[in-house]
């Protein structure tokens, strides 16, 4: 998109964010962060028991004033090094000390507010998550303890417009996934675009955005409500170029006063304040953390049934046939192009593709044989059987009282 596209884009969604913030807005929700703890219970429990060792183990740096010292208590507290390069102990003593200058030098507390100490916070925040992130695998390399899914990761490039961005806005911090047990959440629909996912994550792409943290030097309400407008920009074009997302995260930062949120069909979370300076809040942020890299896809946000198949360079789709509202003899279909993106922040998120019912086909097979699949996700007081919106249910009446005529709109997901 052309730069001057690009600029009256973000004009236009700048002006729509606070109409949007106002009617879908549920602010200091108390069980937000619950809402991301793995629904197996032996990954729960693990979860809860990294997250409260983690806790202490940062409330243990930040009240250490002797030099050197800290590399010594991680040590003690985390044992088996192992090869992982975020949880070498000299690795998580940089990040540690990056995490805790950037607390101590706010001086008057963690909620004085600046908003000249917005920049300094990227490093603060990087060094955070990543810290988290290489306490989570040290742990994990204990013999009997549950290795987590994916590893959160900050992008190492702060302030920097995304690739794949309809608009010019930039973000200020972007955290990805790193998955551990081959599922391949992101999103490539172009095969030029199949790169191998390194090691370390530098400048940010929306095609692999988990979450967005936007941050602010200031506290007051007016920062608080700035903050969830940009992440409501941010959004729009994550939800347009990652087909296989339900739900969104992301954070918001006013100082170091933090709160999450999770952005669904119609509806904005935004979690209770977490303020980094209490012991209380940092656990929670944590706890946060640690949620998402054990819990299950959906718990993330990502649609399970729609895939990147790496063997074939494409997205897949599961499918289950009409009437089937249970799943059960589900077809998986490949999808060869997108007709329509999810284009809205709030909403159904309808999206259309073309797709073949086997890998690597040639386009005159995709040409006869191709079908279209319509993806949706509204509200059902219904089930999928008996919801009057189910188009699939007359597509398939029309085909039989018509069978000469060729059914090509033969599967609908709106569940």
């Amino acid at each position: 998109t052309a730069p001057s596209s690009q600029q009256d884009a973000l004009c236009r969604e700048k002006k729509e964010a606070p109409e949007l913030r106002k009617s879908h807005l549920r602010d200091n929700i108390d069980d937000v962060i619950a809402i991301a703890a793995p629904s197996d219970e032996k990954l729960q429990q693990q979860a809860h028991n990294y997250a409260e060792t983690i806790s202490l183990l940062l409330s243990r740096l930040l009240s250490n004033d002797i030099e050197g010292e800290s590399y010594n208590i991680i040590s003690r507290c985390l044992e088996n090094e192992g090869e992982d390069e975020y949880a070498t102990t000299s690795t998580l003593d940089e990040n540690a000390a990056a995490f805790c200058q950037w607390l101590h030098s706010r001086g008057g507390g963690s909620r004085r507010a600046s908003t000249a100490q917005e920049r300094p916070m990227y490093a603060g925040f990087l060094a955070l998550f990543a810290f988290v992130t290489g306490c989570i695998g040290r742990l994990s390399s204990s013999a009997g303890n549950v290795l987590p899914l994916r590893r959160i990761l900050p992008f190492i490039k702060a302030d920097k417009k995304p690739r794949y961005s309809e608009n010019s806005a930039r973000i200020d911090l972007g955290l990805t996934c790193e998955p551990l047990d081959g599922n391949d959440t992101f999103q490539r629909d172009d095969a030029s675009d199949n790169i191998e996912i390194p090691k370390r994550f530098d400048e940010p792409s929306y095609r692999r955005l988990f979450a967005v943290v936007e941050a602010k030097g200031g506290l007051t309400p007016a920062d608080q409500t700035d903050a969830f407008e940009q992440l409501i920009l941010y959004s729009k074009n994550m939800y347009a170029v990652q087909h296989n997302r339900r739900l969104l995260w992301g954070i918001t930062a006013c100082g170091a006063v933090v709160k999450a949120c999770l952005f669904g069909p119609n509806f904005m979370l935004a979690s209770t304040e977490m303020d980094l300076g209490s012991e209380e809040g940092r656990s929670e942020l944590v706890r946060l953390i640690v949620y998402w890299s054990f819990c299950e896809l959906d718990k993330l946000g990502y649609d399970p049934s729609v895939r990147f198949n790496r063997e074939h360079g494409c997205m897949e789709i599961d499918v289950a046939p009409p009437g089937n509202g249970d799943g059960t003899g589900k077809q998986t279909f490949y999808l060869c192009e997108v007709i329509t993106v999810a284009e809205l922040v709030f909403g159904r998120h309808t999206r259309c593709f073309i797709a073949h019912r086997g890998p690597g086909s040639a386009i005159e097979r995709v040409i006869e044989n191709g079908i279209i699949i319509k993806d949706a996700w509204p509200e059902a007081a219904e089930s999928v059987e008996n919801d009057d919106r189910n188009k699939t249910r007359y597509l398939h009446k029309i085909h039989e009282d018509a069978p000469r005529q060729p059914l090509r709109w033969d599967v609908s997901r709106v569940p």
